[in-house]
């Protein structure tokens, strides 16, 4: 009888090399899965969420910019943390860099803030 994991790993969402293109990651942050196994990946580095159908080879923006533009306003994100789904599949996502939660509600362009203040983090970059 054998215990524990199965050893044999399969990626099931991107290619295993960075992009922004509908089949790559860069830096997914986390996931969550609706109840038709469709995966929503946080996308943080490319500033979306990335929905991928169940045994689909690419995937669909369905928060964010496609192609991975960030910003303050409802339509953008900046370095998403983490994504959570509600019962009738809508999305709240950890907006880290504009402090703030995001409800994206089903087929949606924009969100709408439902915690934080919504103000862009500004970092001074120190270069040795």
């Amino acid at each position: 009888m054998s215990t524990g994991w199965n050893k044999t790993a399969a990626i099931v969402a991107g290619v295993g090399t960075s992009g922004t293109g509908a089949t790559r990651f860069n830096l997914p942050a986390a996931i969550a899965m609706d109840s038709s196994k469709s995966l929503y990946v946080a996308d943080r580095i490319n500033n979306r969420t990335q929905k991928w159908l169940y045994g689909a080879s690419n995937g669909s923006t369905v928060a964010g910019s496609p192609t991975g533009i960030p910003g303050s306003n409802l339509s953008y994100l900046i370095f998403p943390l983490d994504v959570e789904l509600d019962s009738s599949g809508n999305l709240y996502i950890a907006d880290s860099d504009n402090n703030r939660v995001v409800l994206w509600t089903v087929g949606a362009s924009s969100g709408t803030i439902v915690a934080g203040a919504g103000k862009m983090t500004i970092y001074k970059r120190v270069f040795i």
